[in-house]
């Protein structure tokens, strides 16, 4: 069985408590009745990722938000003792130690955030963004790989490392291609949210200005927030995934094989390919 930390019925009881309550009394009593109830995860969640401007988005949106929690909290747990046991074996990894996942909702900043907390390795899910258990299933198995991935490393990846970057979420994304197979192509970038029909036969119409304009910026300052984060290419976001995606198939070498590089050797291996094929 995973290791699960569920304290969804703390954001259940801290909503009841409140609905009523105007949103900017619901915002003013967030910290007090829920985030101090676990002080400990949420003080990990923003050590990692320290944004909390969508806590507004949160509470004026109360219903919507107790449904995805009430629905996503009991998929979530079938889903992770289904999916972790596939990724580890699809990485070849021991399978101890293992990471910690935690079902929360957090403030509409991410929907799932790789860290730690204290010793463990931690994969916190946000259930203000579930969409559905489908498209859930591979996002589980995509964030999974990155927590068995960073155990294997045994340290903190590098944040600004284009290269190293492509390698890691190229990597999750064939990971959740083999744990959860046959999804629609659009799941293993976009997880089951809607909107984004033609993001990616854009993506494979310009395959060929993406993987050079990617190459010529890959060492500039910035080039993982324009190509992974929220940066613009040609007025498209999140292109780079599907950059990462093609680079790693383009390898063709075993998961348990690419799970064992180091960092230098994983962002080589993408320069390597960005060479063969931009």
């Amino acid at each position: 069985m995973a290791r699960v930390l569920d304290i969804l019925a703390t954001f259940e009881a801290y909503a009841k408590k409140t609905f009523v309550d105007s949103p900017v009394v619901r915002e003013s009593r967030w910290k007090e009745l829920y985030e101090d109830a676990h002080p400990e995860v949420f003080a990990a969640f923003y050590a990692d990722q320290g944004d909390r401007v969508g806590r507004s988005a949160v509470v004026r949106e109360m219903t919507l938000v107790r449904d995805r929690a009430g629905e996503g909290g009991p998929a979530l747990h079938r889903i992770i003792d289904e999916i972790e046991p596939a990724v580890r074996d699809a990485l070849g990894v021991a399978p101890t130690p293992d990471p910690l996942h935690v079902l929360m909702v957090g403030p509409y900043s991410i929907n799932v955030l790789v860290g730690t907390m204290g010793d463990d390795v931690t994969v916190f899910h946000c259930l203000e963004w579930f969409q559905s258990e489908e498209g859930s299933r591979v996002l589980v198995a995509h964030e999974d790989a990155h927590a068995w991935h960073r155990i294997v490393l045994g340290l903190a990846p590098p944040a600004d490392d284009a290269a190293w970057t492509a390698f890691s979420e190229g990597l999750a994304t064939q990971v959740s291609r083999q744990v959860v197979p046959g999804r629609p192509e659009d799941d293993y970038f976009w997880f089951g949210h809607e909107g984004f029909e033609d993001w990616l036969p854009w993506c494979v119409e310009h395959r060929d200005e993406l993987l050079a304009r990617f190459r010529d910026e890959l060492d500039r300052e910035g080039t993982t927030d324009t190509f992974f984060g929220s940066g613009l290419v040609e007025k498209r976001w999140r292109v780079g995934y599907y950059l990462a995606d093609l680079l790693v198939a383009s390898l063709d070498r075993p998961l348990p094989d690419l799970v064992a590089l180091s960092v230098d050797e994983g962002g080589a291996a993408i320069r390597g390919a960005l060479d063969r094929m931009a």
